[in-house]
């Protein structure tokens, strides 16, 4: 069967507040932003993943509603979770040890939670 796509293009959430999420997604959790229309959405690199924040329109983009969870793995969840104790963003849960590894859940500012773990 032929391939139809060649590659990803963009993860787009959805939020209520553009200027409240850039300040957490480029500010706190320090991703670079590249590409961005101000007053409608920005897009970071985060960890190659080219995530698209875009204002609510009604349609397409909704808060709530079947926006995903976002993971990230990190070298050291230890070092990571200060880091981000002092730029004042706490977890919701954890630090949890499994038998996958250590990991801990936050939430943006739209309450959608974002995975920080140890393992992939």
């Amino acid at each position: 069967m032929p391939r139809l796509f060649d590659r990803y293009s963009f993860v787009a959430v959805t939020t209520t507040d553009l200027g409240r999420a850039r300040e957490f997604w480029v500010e706190v959790l320090g991703l670079p932003v590249k590409e961005e229309e101000p007053g409608h959405y920005f897009i970071v690199d985060a960890g190659g993943l080219r995530l698209c924040v875009d204002t609510e329109d009604g349609d397409l983009h909704r808060p709530g509603g079947t926006d995903p969870v976002i993971g990230f793995r990190v070298a050291s969840l230890e070092r990571t979770l200060a880091i981000l104790a002092m730029r004042r963003v706490l977890p919701e849960r954890g630090p949890i040890t499994s038998r996958r590894g250590n990991w801990a859940m936050l939430r943006d500012p739209d309450g959608r939670p974002v995975v920080l773990s140890e393992s992939d």
